[in-house]
């Protein structure tokens, strides 16, 4: 007989056994909710470097390079993962697909991107998804260098058009490649990436074609969430209105925010378009301010240290806020946010009239308006 501090009595053989067996199921059904997983390799990085595997900026294990090779093992909470495998501040990364199974990744710094990667069947359906629009993503970075080195804006805008033409091809390969495959991860996390960017009326259909289980995934789930929120909100339409908390943590809504005129503001401090932008926005604000020219600014970042230090570098004098779910940002979802920054000019009577107005394009809006 023994005294338990928990049960707070005398504990028999036969009760103690019972409590044991009870005990392993507890543990074997804990586990089932956490999957192991063994990453073995080699890479031509000195001994002693850090190698870190991780999924959206949280490290989840990490380890060292002995002799050129590396063993990083752990646990995932899914079966499978789409994660990282980096040196530290990201200087050498590689995104793959990680499994249950065991994986062998071979390396060579300054190209982890090339690695030879073998042990996962979703890797290597991957792999050949990307073998399929490699034409496709080579003319789009021709045509995308092509653009930025073009002086002549009529040929400028004949590669858009080119551009956008082979954007949509490539678009199209990927819903094709979804419809076919509804059993396949790859499929569900295309859907979450563009989910936006395609629409709520588009990815619907493909949402419901994908199978039960994996529309229970953290990808299906980011998918399902973006069906509910997003209003497919238009130019002309009234805004929606929403609650997130402040830099000093208060609950501030849009309709609370006063103007003639209100620009909505997606941006973050991870963006660097955003952060180009932004000391125009704050020449602009402070011009039209007194006219009746207001902001509220909502970022995508999920670290609010990162937040905080944007606003205050910056110099942002308007509100901002943010629920710190980065680019799952609930305002983000209810405006259909593809790409960052994005904004909206919603007028006095709380309709939509502008979007996308930037740099001298927003001050000229502003000064047709309020002058």
């Amino acid at each position: 007989m023994s005294y338990n501090p928990i049960f707070g009595h005398q504990l028999n053989s036969n009760n103690m056994k019972r409590i044991a067996f009870l005990a392993i199921i507890i543990a074997l059904s804990l586990s089932s909710f956490a999957q192991n997983y063994k990453i073995t390799g080699t890479v031509d990085l000195s001994d002693g470097t850090w190698l870190y595997v991780g999924q959206a900026n949280q490290k989840l294990d990490s380890a060292q390079v002995v002799n050129g090779k590396f063993t990083i093992a752990g646990k995932m909470s899914e079966p499978i993962s789409r994660v990282y495998l980096h040196t530290d501040k990201y200087s050498n990364y590689l995104s793959f697909w990680l499994e249950e199974t065991p994986l062998n990744i071979k390396l060579k710094a300054g190209e982890f991107k090339k690695a030879i990667i073998t042990g996962s069947k979703t890797e290597d359906d991957d792999r050949k998804l990307v073998l399929i629009k490699k034409p496709i993503r080579d003319q789009l970075d021709s045509l995308n260098k092509l653009i930025g080195l073009e002086k002549n804006d009529e040929v400028k805008k004949t590669l858009a058009a080119e551009y956008q033409k082979a954007r949509s091809q490539d678009h199209e390969m990927d819903i094709t490649y979804i419809q076919n495959h509804p059993h396949s991860i790859i499929s569900v996390n295309l859907l979450a990436i563009y989910s936006s960017t395609w629409g709520k009326e588009k990815i619907k259909p493909l949402y419901a074609n994908l199978s039960k289980e994996l529309q229970n995934t953290s990808y299906g789930k980011n998918v399902q969430q973006f069906i509910e929120l997003n209003r497919n909100i238009k130019v002309g339409d009234h805004f929606v209105d929403f609650e997130q908390m402040n830099a000093n943590g208060k609950k501030v809504k849009l309709s609370a925010i006063k103007g003639k005129y209100i620009l909505l503001d997606f941006w973050a401090a991870w963006c660097g378009p955003c952060l180009e932008e932004n000391p125009s926005l704050v020449l602009t604000y402070k011009k039209f301010k007194d006219k009746g020219f207001a902001i509220l600014g909502v970022s995508a970042d999920d670290n609010k240290s990162l937040w905080l230090k944007a606003i205050k570098k910056d110099q942002l004098p308007w509100e901002n806020v943010s629920d710190l779910k980065g680019d799952k940002n609930e305002a983000a979802l209810i405006y259909g946010v593809s790409a960052y920054p994005t904004n909206y000019l919603i007028d006095e009577k709380g309709k939509i009239i502008a979007k996308n107005l930037r740099g001298d394009a927003l001050k000229k809006k502003l000064g047709e308006l309020l002058n």
